[in-house]
């Protein structure tokens, strides 16, 4: 005998998952060619033109976007692959 299971609610969006907070044991230096995850899954090739490191200990990368007038101070996870 089936028992009958109620039907989930349907929604047209979703919350995003949080990033993992894990050590980053990637090193960047300046000159390094990346691609950057600028806005929502735009990648874009980048060089890193400065490596800075808050009061928190967090670093942040600069970076110019190759192709576009645009600088842009970026997280690390920003970074793809």
């Amino acid at each position: 005998m089936r028992r009958k299971v109620p039907l989930l609610p349907v929604f047209d969006t979703f919350s995003p998952v949080p990033a993992a907070k894990k050590p980053d044991d990637r090193h960047f230096k300046v000159g390094d060619k990346i691609r950057v995850n600028l806005h929502h899954g735009k990648i874009d090739d980048a060089v890193v033109k400065a490596v800075v490191q808050d009061d928190d200990g967090i670093i942040k990368l600069q970076v110019d976007v190759v192709g576009l007038d645009l600088t842009a101070l970026i997280d690390t996870r920003q970074v793809v692959g």
